[in-house]
Parts: structure tokens; C-alpha cells; sequence
């Protein structure tokens, strides 16, 4: 199979179609949490944003889309946006059930362009789901949450597998899709996309006075106990077990791999 080939989008796309798993929020095995946990939880800083970010990815995609003129791309494209806008429904449901408090914050303007949007938007999310594989095997780990609420969000947790999956491929398709000279100018700019969804995470962390998700967690569950080229072992094992279930034909994200191998030889 050639990368670029009516044969590769035709698998990157029926990949994610026929994966997708239909269920609404209510539908996920929520447990019953005691009012420690309940505080504990709301005692993070990220609700109002991470609420906001899910639906602002779900608008701007769909939109995308829309924009798409070839029917199976705008098909896959569309459904992953709703799947995003299915996270955010997900947030505002377990918000809700167990009564943390949120404000949805208004709707950002559509930018000007939606691909190049798309190409940060996906790269951010080869960057989180790297490190939330590996925080997920550590809350098991731990007595801090019940594993039950854990295994609850496993399918949003696969659900970012496949749109890693998705995004890499869509990426190296519309590479492949463009003259040789023209080549290296996409693989420039996809590399700045993943630039500027590192330093939009870096702005996220300090407007939220350092205390993001990540941060909280590793205080909370103890897992400073591992270190830090163990952590990225872990990530690496948790990155690859989560993508093997899918055909191997399919390109794998290598970038942050890559970058956290090139980090671990310093550690």
C-alpha cells in the first residue's frame, strides 16, 4: 500500500468508521463515589476548560468537514467531530451526575483556516493522549479514585487511540497527496503544528496556575514514586499496547515517540 494511494485513505478512513463504538454518556458504567472523591475531584482547576475545549474541537471539525469534498474523508472527518462533541457531552454528564461545579464559557469565532486548525488540533491530541495513556495505568495502580470510575472512562480513553490513529494517517495522506517539492513544505508545517500545540498546552498550564489535571495528579496519586524514564517507559508500553489492535498497515504516531525516546537518553 502507497501512503497518499486511494487504497490507503480508503483504509484510514473505513478503519475509523467501522471502529466507532455508538453510546450515549449515560450508557458508561458510572459507580457511585463518596463525598472524598467527590471533593477531590472538584478540586481540580479544569472543568470550565476542558468542557470548553471538547465542544470548541467538535465546531471547528464539524465545520471542516464541511469544507471536505471528498465524500468518505468528510464522512470520517464529520464523525470525529462527533465524537468530540460526544467527549464534552461525556465532561457535562459526570460534572452533573456528581454535582461538581462548571461554567460552559461562550464559543470562540471559527478561525479563518479549518485544516490548518485541524492539523493543531490533532497534533495536541497526539500529545495528551501520549501522556494519558500512561496516567491511566497509574490511577489503576492506586487506591486514590475507584478503579470503577477509571474503567468508566475507557472508552473515551480508547476512543483518542483511534483518533491519533486517524490523524496520523490523514496526515500523511495529504503529504503524499501534494507535489515532491511541496512534500517537504506540509512535513515543515506539520511539525510546527505540533510546535504550537506544545506552547498553547504551556500557556493552558500557566493560566491555570500550574495545578492542570496532570499536575494535580501526580501529587494526589503518589506517582512521584515513579521516575521519570520510567514514566516514559510506561508511556511508550501504554502508546503501543492502545494502538495494536488496529490494522498494522496503518501509520503510527512517531513524533512524540520519538522525542520522549530522544528525552529518555538524558534522564
Amino acid at each position: 500500500m502507497s501512503p497518499g494511494s486511494e487504497e490507503h485513505k480508503n483504509l484510514f478512513c473505513r478503519f475509523f468508521i467501522d471502529t466507532h463504538k455508538p453510546f450515549q454518556p449515560e450508557d458508561l458504567p458510572w459507580p457511585e463515589l463518596d463525598g472524598k472523591t467527590v471533593r477531590k475531584l472538584a478540586a481540580f482547576p479544569i472543568w470550565n476548560h476542558a468542557v470548553h475545549t471538547e465542544k470548541q474541537v467538535f465546531i471547528k471539525l464539524t465545520a471542516y468537514a464541511r469544507e471536505e469534498t471528498d465524500p468518505l474523508l468528510r464522512e470520517a472527518l464529520a464523525l470525529q467531530a462527533y465524537e468530540e462533541g460526544r467527549h464534552a457531552d461525556i465532561l457535562k454528564y459526570f460534572l452533573k451526575r456528581y454535582n461538581i461545579p462548571f461554567n460552559e464559557m461562550p464559543d470562540d469565532p471559527l478561525p479563518g483556516n479549518l485544516e490548518w486548525r485541524f492539523m493543531t488540533t490533532g497534533a495536541g491530541e497526539c500529545i495528551d493522549s501520549f501522556f494519558a495513556f500512561g496516567f491511566l495505568q497509574i490511577s489503576k495502580s492506586t487506591s486514590d479514585y475507584p478503579v470503577q470510575l477509571i474503567e468508566a472512562m475507557e472508552p473515551i480513553v480508547q476512543e483518542e487511540a483511534r483518533h491519533i490513529l486517524f490523524i496520523q494517517n490523514w496526515l500523511l495522506y495529504q503529504r503524499r497527496r501534494r507535489s515532491l517539492f511541496l512534500q517537504p513544505v506540509h512535513a515543515f508545517m506539520t511539525l510546527v503544528a505540533f510546535a504550537e500545540a506544545g506552547r498553547r498546552r504551556l500557556m493552558d498550564l500557566t493560566k491555570l496556575g500550574g495545578t492542570a489535571f496532570t499536575i494535580q495528579a501526580r501529587k494526589v496519586e503518589k506517582s512521584s514514586s515513579l521516575s521519570a524514564k520510567d514514566f516514559i517507559d510506561l508511556c511508550l508500553q501504554e502508546n503501543k499496547r492502545r494502538l495494536s489492535p488496529y490494522d498494522p498497515r496503518l501509520v503510527r504516531p512517531k513524533l512524540i515517540p520519538r522525542i520522549m525516546n530522544m528525552a529518555r537518553a538524558f534522564l
